[in-house]
This record gives C-alpha cells, structure tokens and sequence, in this order.
C-alpha cells in the first residue's frame, strides 16, 4: 500500500497537551491506546538499503513483531509518501519467505544478494494511538511518539507526531492538522526514525541541519493540465519556505532570511498568474496576505545584510586613511539584531502553522477546484504561453520612455522583472533548454544590473538611519558620505548598463 504521512515535530510539553487534547469540531476520535513499541533497523555496513531508498525493519509492539519494508519516496514539508508493506512474522529477525509482494522481495533480495546485513540501531517508543473520521469519510492515525534512537554507543530523544491518511480526502489530513496544531509550536519534520539512526551510526548530528533552500526546477510535462501545474507549483514554494524557516531558526547566515523571501515572492506571483483562472478564492487570499507580511518580515533582516555585504563591505578598502567602519558596523549590528529577532518571532508564532498547512491543503487537495473544471483543465502549454505574454507586455509597459524613468518607476520595473524571471522557472521545463536559455540570460542580467540600482538606493539608509547618541560623530557621518557616494557614481554606469540590457532582452527571441 502506499503510506501518506504528515510528520510533525514537536517539543515534549506540547506532546502531553496533545494526549490529553479533545477532538477537533467536525471529527470523532477513537478510544486512545498505548503501547510501547521497539523497532529495529537493518542494513549492511555500507548503507545498501538506504543508498537505494529501502527500509527494512521489524517492530515489536506487545509482543508481536511486524516486518514493515518501505520504498521510495521522500520527505517534503513534512509529507511522506512512500511504498509500504508490513507483514506478522515470528521473531524480530527480517524474514523474507513473509513477504506477500513479488516485486517488492525480489528488489530487496537482488539489493543483499552475497552481502552481510544485520541490526544498524533501534528506537524505542512509547506511542499514544488514536483514529480520527470526519463525514467526508476520511480515517487518520495519529500516533504521538515519545522515546530515543539508539546504537550501542550513542542515543538522541524524539518527540513527534505522525498523522497517516488511511483512507478518504487528503484535505482532511490537514484539516485535522490544523485543528490540532493551531496554537501549538511545531515544526515540519525534514527527516524521519531512520534518517537519525543513521546519522547516529555514522557518528553525525542526529539532527538534519537545515541549510538554506534555493528553489529547485518544477517537473511540468505537456501532461499537465493548469490546475496539476499550479498545485506542483505551490508544492515547490511551500517546501523552499518550510526549509528556509527552519534554517533561519537554527543558522545566522545572510542566505536563509534571503531564500525564505524568495519562497514567499515566488508563491505570491504564483497567485498573481492564476488570480484570473481562479477568483475570490478565500484561502487564497488569505494565504497571500499572510505571505506577503512574512515576506516583508524577512526583509528587513535580509536588507541589512544586504547592506553589510553588497553596499559597506566592498568599500572598506577604499576608505582614505584614518577612517573606519567600526562605529558604523555597532549601529547596524542593533538593527540586524532586532530584525532577526522579529523575523524568528513570526517564524514560531502558533499561528504560522495555519499559513503552512492551509498552504499544503491547496497543494494537495483538488476540493478547491469544484466548478473550475473548464479553466483548470487547459493544457499547460497553453496556459504558460497566455502568462508568460502578459507578464512580458506588464515589463515593456513599465519600460516606456526608459531612460526617463523615475526611482519609483525603476523600481517597479525591477519588480515586473523579477515576476517575469519567475513565470519562466515555474514553467521552464515545458521548452527546449536551448530555445529559452537567450531570452533567460538577458534577463538574469537586467534583474542582476536593477537589483544594484536598489541596493544603491538601499544605501540612502545609512543617511537616515537614527544612529544611537554615542554614534552620532563626524567620523560616522564621514563614513557614511563616502559609502553612499562610491554607489552613487556606479550607479551611474549602472543606469546606462541597464538601457543596453533592456535593448538585448527585448531583441531576444520570445520562445514562447
């Protein structure tokens, strides 16, 4: 069968509260029972198993054992989905004359032919079971797991929740998620049991560092209709900005705040080339809201380290003699403080699990489409052609008279840029790499030359920046008029760099 499971993690207050929880408003739940359960896992030393996206482990739970085999799939924004088979067997050692499926025997036999395995770590469990319905017919396992992974020499707590869809709509997984979790810090698990015993055995950080997710390419196939295409399309940003979320909390470098408002502007356009397709829609609205008030967070930390980095920092060698940027650096070292501060505020605030999980429901769910059928069901192929010539017509409006422009009118020309390069990675797998790749190249170019011009003017911060009484000196104001200076005679160059990269872009072939 093919295992659905939202993991999520949790600290152990919150585990407790949730033991005790009633059932949500629309879902009656079953009698909660417990158990302890010891699992152990089996593999060769080199990892053969897990190399190949197989799980084999046997589960003792009372005293009966399971065998469980798991194939394929993957964790995403804390969905699993993953190929299950679970088989009694008499013992805790794998037993393979147990397994009901052909196909799925001989893959793990032909994987161990003529190689040692044996037990690699175990976990052991104390689980709290409960069986939610709803009357759309929907039966979810909760199971509320607290307990450790171990080897012989090392052991690390766990405490999470696994909600598994075992029949009916992926949309009540969610709802029950959400109705669950609506107050309660949690974070999207990027990894699951066996993912840390493994680390453990390989003597690593139990934990999966969350480093800093840059978008990755959306598989559309000429397949795809333009609802399957937008729900891939969100499944994508949800998982660039859960993974960015995590890094911001865990890491203080520049390029988590910078992706994690790079996930929520990609989600936004996405909104945007569908608003037509799809109106009024509610939770859309509401998720879009929520995105860009986050987005807006993350901006303010991300700005200032803009501004350490692209517009302080490449000067500092320049500074005449005698000058320093020690002062400077103090003073936005308390703003960056405040902003990183506000931004991991709004990041585990309960109410953020709301915005994430209506998100996955969209994602996941086809509920939403009911009486869309007609717009939803065009071919993708046509749909990305319609967007990507109206974003490119909203481009060339906002390009009239360019060498005229305004800040503000260049700025949103940048803007217009920006969701232009978007709509192409969204839908960049439908054309020949070849076909695009003139077209795309002027663009990163002209969004690269705009993105300085706003940083310069970024750089006019540093003129307005209420510096603290101490700070407040000739020196710093010395410094500050040199920055700002150096950028602004760039800037120039900059300006009519940017008209002859407007020139190229709008002579390269339109490949859609």
């Amino acid at each position: 069968m093919h295992e659905i499971e939202l993991k999520l993690t949790v600290d152990e207050a919150t585990l407790t509260q949730l033991v005790k929880a009633k059932p949500p408003e629309g879902f009656e739940a079953s009698a909660q029972s417990t158990r302890q359960l010891r699992s152990i896992y089996y593999d060769t030393p080199d990892h053969t198993l897990r190399k190949a996206r197989v799980s084999l482990r046997t589960r003792k739970s009372d005293d009966n054992w399971l065998q469980t085999i798991k194939q394929g799939g993957g964790m995403q924004s804390g969905l699993s989905r993953r190929v299950e088979l679970e088989t009694p067997i008499n013992g805790g050692k794998p037993d393979f004359d147990a397994i009901t499926d052909p196909e799925i025997r001989k893959n793990l036999e032909d994987l161990l032919k003529d190689k040692e395995y044996g037990v690699l770590f175990e976990t052991v469990m104390t689980r709290t079971l409960t069986y939610y319905s709803d009357a759309a017919g929907a039966r979810i396992e909760v199971a509320m797991d607290t307990g450790v992974a171990k080897t012989e020499t090392r052991q690390h707590p766990i405490n999470e929740i696994e909600l598994e869809l075992l029949s009916g709509p992926i949309e009540s997984l969610y709802r029950l998620a959400n109705a669950l979790m609506k107050d309660r810090p949690i974070l999207f698990s990027n990894t699951n049991k066996a993912g840390i015993g493994y680390r453990l055995v390989n003597g690593e950080q139990p934990e999966l560092q969350a480093d800093a997710l840059h978008s990755n390419p959306i598989a559309l196939t000429d397949e795809d209709s333009a609802g399957s295409a937008f729900q891939k399309i969100l499944r994508e940003c949800l998982h660039q900005i859960i993974a960015n979320r995590s890094c911001v909390l865990q890491q203080n470098n520049s390029e988590g705040p910078h992706q994690l408002r790079v996930g929520l502007r990609r989600l936004r356009s996405a909104f945007n080339i569908y608003k037509t397709t799809i109106p009024a829609n509610p939770m859309i609205g509401q998720l879009d809201t929520n995105a860009k008030q986050l987005a807006t967070t993350a901006g303010n930390q991300r700005d200032i380290d803009v501004l350490v980095e692209d517009i302080i920092t490449p000067v500092i060698p320049l500074l005449p003699e005698g000058h320093s940027v020690t002062a400077l650096f103090e003073a936005i070292q308390l703003a960056h403080k405040e902003a990183q501060h506000e931004l991991r505020e709004e990041l585990v605030n309960p109410q953020l699990n709301t915005f994430l999980l209506d998100l996955g429901q969209l994602s996941e769910s086809r509920i939403w489409t009911k009486n869309l059928a007609s717009v939803l069901d065009q071919p993708i192929k046509e749909f990305a052609q319609n967007a990507l010539s109206k974003r490119w017509k909203v481009c060339e409006k906002r390009a009239e008279n360019l060498q005229d422009l305004s800040i503000e009118q260049r700025h949103n020309l940048r803007k217009a840029l920006k969701k232009m390069r978007y709509t192409v990675e969204f839908f960049y797998s439908l054309y020949e790499p070849e076909d695009l790749s003139i077209f795309l190249k002027c663009l990163k170019r002209l969004q690269n030359t705009f993105g300085y011009l706003n940083d310069v003017a970024m750089a006019e911060r540093l003129v307005a920046m209420k510096l603290p009484q101490s700070l407040q000196n000739n020196e710093v104001s010395t410094v500050i008029g040199y920055i700002a200076g150096w950028h602004q005679a760039r800037a120039d160059n900059a300006w009519l760099e940017a008209q002859e990269r407007w020139n190229a872009a709008v002579e390269a072939p339109k490949f859609w």
